[in-house]
């Protein structure tokens, strides 16, 4: 009984020393769960696609040709100025045997050009009937015999306003008080517009309307002693180089000033030239030429009137601009 006892003491001693050498089970860990903050970003708005700018559209100036009527000094003179204002330009002469009129407007239309620009009355006519780009005439005074204006065609004019005409000739005769002026038939507008620059002056006007060089001779005969004036437009119907000859001959003879359309008519005799500046007639030209290009024919005027005018006489020369303006170029001795 007491070995009985003795081992169930020994056991429990036993069982309490592997109490003792057991490490008792972890915890269970305790979890600490945060609230959940939640950040507001702000969700970009879809990217739209910017349509690209349109690129600026530089001006490309007009590509022109021009046609001579022949290699007369002012034609060529005034496609002088021309080469110095356009970019592009060709320029074809129709009294040049080699390259017959079809043949340089044929050349003309396959180059399309945007503009003609004709010099002179066969120029013109050719051009207008022949162009398939718009026409822009000069140096032509009977435009209207011509049928020369049209949708798709300008001019510019072929003389100075006979206003400016009749200032400059007063200034260096101021004596004048009765006047002729030569003139073919169709101008009825014309001798309106001359009557009432003369008015202005307190001088008269004797009208003399011929239908040749010849009958302008004979008339001129006839009121040559009745005027101290005799006025000469740019009309070739009634002036030849024979009977302008004679007429200012015979002007010179009986003191009568004569007031001519071109400077040359001065080793002729005659004692003033008011003329078309050929700078200016080119940059009237230039002006169309850049309207035409750019799909303005509507806004052009049927004929353009010009800016400036050549003054020359005996004794001196110069350019004056008129419309109110200042002169352009001093006075100068020839």
């Amino acid at each position: 009984m007491l070995s009985k006892l003795r081992f169930i003491a020994l056991a429990m001693a036993v069982t309490a020393l592997y109490a003792c050498a057991t490490p008792p089970p972890s915890p269970e860990p305790i979890v600490i769960e945060e609230p959940v903050t939640t950040v507001d970003e702000a969700i970009p708005a879809p990217a739209t696609e910017q349509e690209p700018a349109a690129p600026e559209l530089s001006f490309v100036p007009p590509t022109v040709a021009v046609v001579l009527t022949n290699r007369n000094e002012a034609y060529e003179a005034l496609a002088e100025e021309l080469s110095e204002l356009f970019a592009s330009i060709s320029i074809y002469d129709l009294s040049d045997k080699s390259q017959p009129p079809v043949s340089a407007f044929r050349l003309i239309n396959d180059g399309q050009a945007s503009a003609v620009i004709a010099v002179g009355l066969r120029a013109a006519r050719s051009a207008i009937a022949m162009s398939t780009a718009p026409v822009i005439f000069s140096y032509v005074f009977n435009h209207q015999d011509h049928g020369l204006l049209q949708d798709h065609s300008r001019g510019v004019d072929a003389f100075a306003p006979l206003e400016q005409q009749l200032n400059a000739w007063k200034q260096d005769e101021p004596t004048l008080e009765s006047i002729g002026l030569l003139i073919g038939p169709g101008h009825a507008d014309l001798v309106l517009e001359a009557k009432r620059a003369a008015a202005l002056h307190g001088i008269s006007v004797s009208v003399v309307e011929a239908g040749s060089d010849q009958e302008a001779l004979y008339l001129f005969k006839r009121i040559a002693r009745d005027i101290d004036g005799f006025w000469l437009l740019p009309d070739n119907r009634v002036l030849s180089a024979r009977v302008l000859r004679e007429m200012i001959e015979l002007a010179n003879r009986r003191d009568v000033s004569v007031l001519a359309p071109n400077p040359s008519m001065l080793s002729m005799g005659a004692s003033i030239s008011v003329s078309p500046d050929t700078a200016d007639v080119a940059e009237r030209i230039h002006t169309i030429a850049e309207q035409i290009h750019r799909g303005q024919i509507d806004a052009v005027p049927p004929m353009t009137p010009l800016r400036e005018i050549r003054i020359d006489t005996r004794h001196r020369a110069g350019t004056v601009t008129i419309a109110g303006r200042r002169s352009k170029a001093a006075e100068k001795n020839p």
